[in-house]
């Protein structure tokens, strides 16, 4: 994250795969799925989200904070 934006917004891996989002910004940030199947909480600046993706599917989300944050991880 960085620039109030997610620097990948589509992601593709495989199921197992874990991904981290790290905020390089200077406000805090969330990762939130819309369907609030996984949420990070508060990711303050300097801070990262760990989440492992075991489950195939389209998993879109977002920041709760900021709007236009969106973004997408889509599991083989």
């Amino acid at each position: 994250m960085k620039n109030m934006s997610f620097s990948i917004t589509s992601l593709t891996v495989k199921a197992g795969t874990t991904v981290t989002w790290t905020n390089n910004d200077n406000t805090t940030h969330t990762v939130t799925a819309d369907n609030d199947s996984f949420n990070s909480g508060d990711i303050k600046a300097g801070y990262s989200f760990t989440k492992t993706f075991n489950a195939q599917g389209t998993f879109p989300y977002h920041c709760t904070y900021h709007s236009t944050m969106k973004a997408t991880v889509i599991v083989n």
